[in-house]
């Protein structure tokens, strides 16, 4: 970590510290914050944002740095005139430029294996488990993938995912009730306890974006036409990708875990500010979420809440006066409450009205993703001939559904 990224963290801890001390003297005088107060908390809790969005994008840079050096000092195995021996990554680029220059019409690109993944080959799974952190190759499509995984939270919890070649449906088989071990004696017969199997059925929806750039631009020597791409297509999709993964109500895209998981209502608010009930011990209401989920499965378990939730979740404490929320003290490691690690997704609902969706818990492994490979990109050069445009299309199938209701658990207010 570059010092820039350790000064950053060491300014967020600081802010974390001075919002933690106003807290902690408005809970000692028993009394609301003041204005003052309330717009320092304010400023406070924007600056720890501020920061945390700069860390994130100077890891990145130190990221991309890092691989730009090996690129280019790696010692990577070398044909006897010096060019790249097999080099997959070169070829890429290769095919790249050619679809740039007009050569080819399109490319498909395999998906990298990232997060806990399935490979489905035929009719046989060959399952693989790969961490989140897990480096994914810095070749168009790695890069791609890291933009849309940046701008999916879904994507960030380890949700199980699994990839196919073509797009039929997948049938995935799973348990609603488990069976029972029994006791035995000697030479007695075992009595036959078996679970009930059911299953859930994964489509192969198509999401995509558009990217229109001039001749004049392709044809600067300056212009890095696979970052453009990578970086706009893969945010503007993981931003579509993301809201379905949540809260999409199926039929022609995923269907969001939302519609499905068990709903836990405790005694919330719908006020804006803070949301959790005045004179009902605070911490209360996020114990009974964490104990909501059965014991299995909280070793797994992150939180899933609007940011505007987690700027209240961050004022909880216990009836020791103890904080739930404790700040990472690495940077790109996100915060935890309860021991678990939190993460803001916007398609998460707010306080402000009677049963809404504001905060999950659980293990989002119980969240089916699958992702049909290849990505498709495509050139056009007629949609926008009269304006000198080339037209780039990249398309992404994918579903999702929660397959495991008994994983994740969704605290909804009350009046």
């Amino acid at each position: 970590m570059s010092e820039l990224a350790k000064r950053l963290n060491e300014r967020r801890l600081s802010a974390y510290n001075e919002a933690k001390a106003i807290v902690d003297r408005a809970g000692d005088e028993n009394r609301a914050f003041t204005g003052e107060e309330e717009q320092t908390w304010t400023r406070l809790n924007d600056e720890i944002d501020t920061i945390d969005e700069r860390v994130k994008n100077v890891l990145a840079m130190e990221k991309r740095a890092k691989d730009a050096d090996t690129a280019m000092f790696g010692g990577a195995p070398r044909k006897g005139d010096g060019s790249p021996a097999g080099n997959p990554d070169q070829d890429l680029a290769d095919q790249f430029r050619k679809l740039a220059a007009g050569e080819i019409r399109n490319i498909d690109v395999a998906m990298p294996s990232a997060f806990e993944r399935r490979q489905l080959s035929g009719g046989v799974e060959n399952r693989s488990l790969i961490k989140s952190g897990a480096p994914v190759p810095t070749t168009f499509i790695g890069q791609l993938y890291n933009y849309l995984v940046d701008t999916s939270t879904m994507r960030a919890t380890n949700p199980t995912v699994y990839t196919t070649s073509s797009g039929e449906n997948l049938t995935v088989p799973i348990s609603t009730a488990e069976g029972t071990a029994t006791w035995t004696a000697e030479n007695v017969a075992l009595t036959p306890s078996d679970p009930t199997l059911s299953s859930v059925t994964l489509g192969s929806f198509k999401v995509g974006k558009s990217i229109f750039i001039s001749y004049e631009l392709l044809q600067d020597t300056g212009f890095d036409l696979l970052g453009f791409i990578s970086q706009h297509a893969g945010r503007n999709i993981g931003i579509a990708v993301d809201q379905a993964y949540v809260a999409g109500a199926g039929g022609t895209r995923p269907e969001g875990f939302l519609v499905n998981a068990g709903l836990q209502t405790t005694s919330m608010g719908t006020g804006t500010v803070n949301g959790f009930v005045a004179g009902v011990t605070q911490a209360d209401t996020l114990y009974d979420a964490f104990h909501g989920v059965l014991p299995q499965y909280r070793p797994r378990g992150s939180w899933l809440m609007h940011d505007t939730t987690i700027k209240a979740a961050r004022k909880l404490k216990d009836t020791t006066g103890q904080y739930l929320w404790q700040p990472a003290l690495t940077a790109g490691v996100p915060d935890t409450l309860l021991g678990r690690p939190v993460y803001a997704d916007p398609n998460m609902e707010q306080f402000g009205a009677t049963g809404r969706k504001v905060i999950a818990f659980g293990d989002f492994g119980g969240y089916f993703i699958r992702d049909v490979t290849p990505l498709r990109f495509e050139r056009s050069d007629d949609f926008k001939f009269d304006t000198d445009m080339v037209s780039f299309r990249v398309l992404y199938r994918t579903d999702g559904k929660l397959g495991d209701t008994q994983a994740i658990r969704v605290l909804t207010t009350l009046t």
